[in-house]
């Protein structure tokens, strides 16, 4: 009898959700990522992976309530704002917002989730086999199923067993004591939150809030212990947080009873003692998860620190608006917009091709049944938001037009393509109106806090030594990036 090995799959989650690994992610997981240093500032690098990922990003434009025109990112002109981002991340440590709260879970969440992660997989992959006779038995419980998904059946439920036998074992070990009396009290506090909040509620929330961990909590009740375990414990805080991070409906209906509270403490131990036993393996010092932590880390720093900065920013007043609209009224114009077909080409000589016998004659409905990687689209505008960079090819079109061969986004990266404008609707000024004013509003209150940023991460900059290795960047061009994207 034929078995499936574990090699191809992974374990995934602290409450024993074993999730199949798709093929894409091994095949993502052999190409090594290109970690050349591209820049450093502080004790960070950027890699040049980093700054193509960022590259893709940038390259995109989003919709807006009046035009503006796309950006055109250059690589160095991206490189020096994640430099700039990495500083302020660097100030954020400095000012000691690192230890805020939300800071501090998501990071812990982040390690305990790769910790277990590694140790499950080391400890049940080679013992996770799945025989045909498995298969066939899953296949005689649910008879719809079909090879593959009985299969994967088998395996989850086999991996589930492992997983739980596996914990039994590692909680023996880390010998786990509960604190019954503070199980009780938990059950009471449970009580007092959710009926005795002392914020009031929303009309139609019945639940515990997130706040009310803050609120209606002492320190003293924070800090119960409820278990203790070698290697860590366990308190009301965890506990609560536990109840939180689950949606009202699907949170239990006994939590005021002890019994209640120890089903979910046995829950929330799972991660917390599976973790300690990881890191009393070492795996806590593994390089990459470290590296991982800290880019977690510096990205919740720098909206952190952001915040700080631009938190005494005042919305602009509704006259600061109307005087903004009489001085310059184009900066409120509507979008411009083209109505056009186009040929998608799976690469630039097919596209110089096809452009060759359009100026031939060709019909350009024939052409597209015959070459195009979307054959029955109808019609649809493109917009610069739509568009991104790519809008410049199209800021002067006119109907009829042929423009290409040129780029343009399709699916996660980009093709290129023949576009024949049919239409071509410029951008116009509007009159103004209470409508437009709260557009503007929130326009103008944007564009106040990037300068705020901007000017901020300028004297950031100046502030904290850098390097940008210009010649390991020279060669990277950002729309050949995004045409490859496809293929990374």
């Amino acid at each position: 009898m034929g078995s499936v090995c574990f090699g191809m799959f992974r374990l995934y989650g602290v409450l024993g959700i074993c999730i199949p690994c798709l093929a894409g992610l091994l095949l993502a997981e052999e190409k090594a990522p290109d970690r050349m240093v591209v820049a450093v500032i502080g004790d960070v690098s950027i890699s040049r992976d980093e700054l193509a990922q960022r590259l893709l990003q940038e390259l995109r434009s989003h919709e807006e309530p009046f035009y503006q025109e796309p950006p055109s990112p250059s690589v160095e002109s991206v490189l020096r704002k994640m430099l700039a981002e990495k500083a302020t991340s660097l100030e954020g440590r400095k000012l000691g917002l690192d230890q805020d709260e939300h800071i501090r879970r998501a990071v812990s969440q982040l390690e305990q989730a790769r910790l277990v992660g590694r140790l499950l997989e080391t400890e049940l992959a080679p013992k996770l086999k799945v025989e045909e006779a498995d298969v066939d038995r899953a296949m005689k419980s649910r008879p719809n199923l079909t090879r593959d998904q009985a299969r994967m059946m088998a395996m989850q439920a086999q991996a589930n067993q492992l997983r739980d036998q596996y914990y039994a074992q590692v909680a023996a070990k880390r010998k786990i004591t509960k604190v019954s009396e503070n199980v009780a009290k938990t059950a009471q506090i449970h009580q007092r939150l959710l009926t005795q909040p002392r914020q009031p509620r929303g009309p139609t929330q019945y639940w515990i809030l997130n706040s009310q961990l803050n609120t209606d909590l002492s320190d003293e009740e924070r800090n119960l212990v409820l278990a203790t375990f070698d290697g860590g414990q366990f308190t009301l805080k965890d506990w609560f947080q536990l109840l939180c991070d689950f949606p009202p409906p699907r949170r239990p209906q006994d939590l005021g009873k002890p019994e209640g509270v120890e089903r979910l403490l046995d829950m929330g131990l799972r991660g917390p003692v599976l973790a300690a036993e990881a890191r009393s393996r070492g795996y806590d010092q593994d390089p990459a998860l470290k590296s991982e932590l800290r880019r977690l880390e510096d990205d919740r720093l720098l909206y952190r620190t952001q915040e700080e900065w631009i938190q005494h920013i005042p919305e602009p007043t509704p006259e600061q608006v109307k005087a903004r609209f009489d001085e310059n009224p184009w900066q409120f114009a509507t979008n411009p917009s083209l109505k056009a077909d186009q040929i998608w080409c799976p690469d630039k000589e097919t596209a110089q091709k096809i452009r060759t016998l359009l100026d031939q004659g060709t019909d350009f409905q024939t052409l597209r049944q015959e070459y195009s990687l979307q054959k029955d689209v109808s019609p649809y505008h493109l917009s610069p938001g739509s568009e991104g960079v790519f809008w410049a090819h199209f800021a002067k079109a006119e109907p009829n037009q042929l423009i290409g061969p040129i780029p343009g986004f399709y699916e996660a990266g980009a093709k290129w393509r023949l576009v024949k404008v049919l239409e071509f609707t410029p951008a116009r000024t509007q009159d103004y109106s209470e409508e437009l004013a709260g557009s503007a509003k929130w326009m103008l209150f944007g564009q106040q806090r990037r300068q705020a940023l901007s000017e901020r991460e300028k004297r950031l900059l100046e502030k904290y030594p850098h390097e940008i290795f210009f010649d390991r960047i020279r060669d990277l061009d950002p729309v050949e990036i995004l045409l490859n994207q496809q293929d990374r």
